[in-house]
């Protein structure tokens, strides 16, 4: 399959096989109450035809609350992949229609400093979405597919979260700009993929790691630029959040951003976040002083792979970023295959998350008992991680995953050419289109209410 226009070609043959366009027309589900959805759709037209503002407003927030939870149900997209019923994609359009009105205070009579605080309101009441990559070492090449598929369809959301791999596409994402990232997917040649360098076996030993740190921060660098966390969200737009895990056992994990570490160097915090124990040593965090020189940041401190601590930090995420609907890159090999297969629908998907779920909840428990008992023993740094990658969440509301492909996983920790990371990219892609009208229905309110926050804003500084 070569692109996007192919692929849609095919589903759409696939889509009239099945019967899909007639389901998409009929507006019964028992996911939500037809009826009670149309009915808010034509009270939205009427107040918004009518030009009545004052109308308009706490009838689109009745509506948007009622609705927020069941039009984001997995079954509404299960049986074609181009959208889903006629009756849901007809009210999303009306709420855009109401909140394009609404923004404009020469149409609706209310004064701008009025319209501009109500949106910001309803923008941290409604939330926003955040793109979450995970570890996975080289699997992760797969995230910048992912990338791709959600930038070239205006997808992309501008909260960006990575651990580990993640944090590498993540950093290499959130500090270029729209035209940047446009010109990195037209030749990703310029992005390197040679990391990996074997260390001497005296300095292997001495510094309990395989992999030269060197090598790492210098390929990282050229990919990710050198730019602190506020530079770069001042130069793109975007907001990344960067996991790490601490090697000390009093410490706790970070997650790492502009609002947490506005002057802490976003390249340092992706080494960190991928010095995975035993393949790299740990990493000290470094910071741009007010000088312009860099010096190290909490210098006494080391992290390791922010994936073994905080993967997916949703939590925090949440509290930083207002951010409730997560989008979840996930090609951990631990997870990914497991992931792919109980997400599922039917008996034996069921079956598997029943088992799977069983057995991970055990596992945590025997760990944490396990934890307790030896808290002051050698063996307590690597029962807490093995706890840590238990106990922690690995799915979002939207997941994409990669094929399983057992060649790639013999390959995690090794350099790829640049045909496999087309291969890798290609994939990513692949995996996401299936998932984009799930991800535009469930996104566009959001993004309709920022795009017009920042259209505010901006008349509102003139």
């Amino acid at each position: 399959m070569n692109g996007y226009e192919e692929w849609r070609a095919k589903a759409e043959a696939e889509t009239d096989a099945v019967g899909a366009e007639a389901w998409r027309r009929d507006p019964q589900s028992s996911v939500y109450d037809a009826a009670l959805l149309r009915e808010h759709t034509e009270d939205l037209t009427r107040a918004r035809e009518a030009r009545n503002a004052g109308a308009l407003i706490p009838v689109l927030q009745e509506a948007l609350y009622r609705h927020l939870g069941e039009l984001a149900d997995p079954r509404l997209y299960a049986l074609t992949p181009l959208g889903t019923k006629h009756v849901v994609e007809e009210f999303y359009a009306e709420a855009l229609a109401c909140i394009e009105y609404l923004a404009d205070p020469d149409e609706t009579g209310l004064g701008l400093g009025f319209t501009l605080a109500g949106f910001k309101r309803a923008a941290h009441i409604f939330g926003r979405s955040a793109l979450m990559l995970s570890g996975g070492a080289t699997l992760g090449f797969f995230h910048l597919g992912v990338v791709k598929a959600l930038f070239e369809h205006d997808l992309l959301p501008d909260v960006l979260s990575g651990a580990s791999m993640g944090a590498l596409i993540a950093c290499g994402t959130g500090v270029r700009t729209d035209t940047e990232i446009r010109a990195l997917f037209a030749d990703p040649r310029v992005i390197r993929t040679d990391a990996i360098k074997r260390l001497p076996s005296k300095r292997a030993a001495s510094e309990r790691a395989v992999y030269d740190p060197a090598r790492l921060e210098e390929v990282v660098e050229h990919n990710c630029g050198d730019y602190t966390f506020q530079e770069a969200h001042e130069r793109s737009g975007r907001t990344v959040s960067i996991s790490v895990s601490p090697t000390r056992e009093r410490q706790k994990p970070r997650v790492l951003c502009h609002y947490t570490s506005p002057n802490v160097l976003m390249n340092s915090a992706a080494v960190a976040s991928a010095a995975i124990p035993g393949a790299f040593p740990g990493a000290t965090l470094r910071q741009r002083l007010p000088s312009g020189k860099s010096a190290p940041y909490m210098g006494t401190e080391t992290w390791i792979d922010g994936s073994l601590k905080g993967d997916l930090p949703m939590r925090r995420l949440s509290r930083l970023h207002n951010v409730n609907h997560f989008i979840v890159s996930q090609v951990n090999p631990h997870v990914a295959p497991v992931r792919k297969v109980t997400g599922r629908r039917g008996l034996v998907p069921f079956v598997s998350r029943a088992v799977v779920s069983s057995f991970r909840t055990q596992v945590a428990h025997q760990l944490g008992l396990a934890r307790s008992y030896t808290r002051k023993t050698p063996l307590y740094g690597a029962i807490d991680l093995a706890y840590s990658l238990a106990e922690q969440p690995y799915g979002g509301d939207i997941d994409i995953h990669p094929r399983l492909r057992p060649l790639a996983l013999l390959r995690t920790l090794s350099n790829i050419s640049h045909k496999e990371l087309l291969q890798h990219i290609a994939e990513g892609e692949r995996a996401t289109w299936p998932l984009l009208a799930r991800v535009g229905d469930q996104t566009c309110v959001s993004r309709a209410l920022d795009a017009a926050i920042r259209r505010l804003s901006l008349a509102d500084a003139q």
